[in-house]
C-alpha cells in the first residue's frame, strides 16, 4: 500500500489543506482530505474489474467549503441527533445549537468536526502505511465541555478493505459518538433502490415525529425495515424515516474485533461492500434529503436526488447523554475511546 499528498487549497483562515491518495496492491484507491477528515473517493472493481468511484463527494475544496451534507465527513463530536439541544451533566446545563428543524443538535453543529482542520500525518503500522489525522476539540467548542484529542486512521488494505480507526480522549466528562457520513453508490451514478441491503440487527431506535429518538428500542418489522436478510430496496412499498434513517442495534453489540455489521449488493455492476465494526450500531440512511432545496451537485456536476446514495453510519445511539440506557456515547477522563470500521469490498 502507499500514500501520496498533493496541496488541495487553502481555508479562508489560510491554512493549507492537503488531499492524500491511498492505493493498495490490487489498484483500489482512496482520496482523503484533512480538512473534515473527508473521504473523497473511493475507486473499487466490479465483476470485470473496471474501477468505479463509489462515494459521492465534491469536486473541490470550494465546493465542500461552500456547504454539502457531511458527503464524507468524520462527523463528532456527536454524530446524529441530541434531544433538545442542551443536555445536563454534573448539575450543569449545557445549550447546544439547535441545527436540526430548531428542535435537536444535528452532528455537533455546524462547526463540528466536519469542518475542522485535522493534522495529517503519514504512519507504517506493522508494515502497512496508513493516514493519521489527529485534532484537538477545545472545551466549550460547540457547548460541549472538556478538551478533545481525536485520532482517526484511514487505510486502504490489500484485502480490498477500507479501514478506519478512531481512538479519543476527554479531560472531563463528555457525549462522543464519531462517525464516517461516507454516501455509497456501488453503480456509481443513479439511484440506489436495485442495491440489496442486509443489516444483522433485530430491533431499532424509535424516533419521534421530529426525528428525535425517544429512548425507545423495538423490534425490527418485516417488509419494513427487517433487513436481517438481504432486501432489494427498491421492492418496499416506501423508504422513509422509520425504514432508511434510522439508527440498528447491531446483535452482538460492542465487540473487541470487528464483526459484520451489513453487507451491500448490487447486482448490476456485481460489487459487494460489507462493513465490519467494533460498534454497537449502525444508522442507515437512504439519502432521503439530498436535494430538498434543489439537486445536491457533487463530482463531475451530478446532480444528486434522494435515494442515490445510502449511509451505513457505525456509531453508538447518539442521544445517550439523556438515555443512558440505550447506549454509552460518553467519554470520561481516563478513558480511551477505541473505535475500528472495515468497508471491504469484492465483487461476484
Amino acid at each position: 500500500m502507499s500514500i501520496t499528498s498533493t496541496p488541495y487549497g487553502t481555508l479562508p483562515s489560510g491554512e493549507a489543506v492537503d488531499l492524500f491518495t491511498l492505493t493498495n496492491a490490487n489498484g483500489l484507491s482512496a482520496e482523503v482530505t484533512n480538512y473534515g477528515a473527508i473521504l473523497v473517493s473511493l475507486n473499487v472493481p466490479d465483476r470485470e474489474g473496471a474501477l468505479t468511484d463509489v462515494v459521492l463527494g465534491k469536486d473541490s475544496l470550494e465546493d465542500y467549503l461552500a456547504g454539502h451534507p457531511c458527503f464524507g465527513s468524520i462527523c463528532g463530536r456527536v454524530a446524529g441527533r441530541i434531544g433538545g439541544a442542551s443536555f445536563e451533566l454534573d448539575g450543569k446545563t449545557y445549550p447546544l445549537e439547535a441545527n436540526y428543524e430548531g428542535i435537536s443538535n444535528l452532528h455537533s453543529g455546524p462547526e463540528g468536526f466536519h469542518t475542522m482542520l485535522w493534522k495529517a500525518e503519514i504512519i507504517e503500522d506493522f508494515g502497512v502505511q496508513k493516514l493519521q489525522l489527529q485534532l484537538t476539540d477545545p472545551d466549550g467548542h460547540n457547548g460541549f465541555p472538556g478538551e478533545v484529542h481525536c485520532t482517526v486512521t484511514y487505510a486502504l488494505l490489500d484485502n480490498d478493505a477500507l479501514e478506519i480507526h478512531y481512538e479519543a480522549s476527554s479531560d472531563h466528562t463528555t457525549p462522543f459518538n464519531p462517525t464516517n457520513h461516507s454516501y455509497f453508490n456501488l453503480r456509481g451514478e443513479g439511484d440506489i433502490l436495485g442495491h440489496k441491503l442486509q443489516i444483522l440487527a433485530d430491533s431499532v431506535a424509535t424516533v419521534d415525529e421530529n426525528c428525535s429518538l425517544i429512548g425507545r428500542r423495538d423490534p425490527v418489522v418485516a417488509g419494513y425495515n427487517d433487513y436481517r436478510e438481504p432486501v432489494q430496496l427498491g421492492s418496499l412499498k416506501t423508504l422513509e424515516v422509520g425504514n432508511a434513517d434510522i439508527h440498528f442495534f447491531l446483535n452482538e453489540g460492542r465487540t473487541a474485533q470487528a464483526k459484520l455489521a451489513a453487507r451491500v449488493i448490487e447486482p448490476d455492476s456485481g460489487r459487494i461492500m460489507e462493513v465490519l465494526t467494533t460498534a454497537p450500531g449502525v444508522q442507515f440512511y437512504a439519502g432521503l434529503s439530498l436535494s430538498e432545496e434543489g439537486p445536491e451537485i457533487g463530482k463531475g456536476g451530478a446532480h444528486h436526488k434522494p435515494m442515490h446514495a445510502l449511509c451505513l453510519e457505525t456509531q453508538d445511539y447518539a442521544d445517550s447523554i439523556h438515555f443512558p440506557e440505550m447506549g454509552n456515547a460518553i467519554l470520561k477522563p481516563g478513558e480511551t475511546f477505541k473505535s475500528t470500521t472495515l468497508f471491504r469490498f469484492s465483487a461476484q
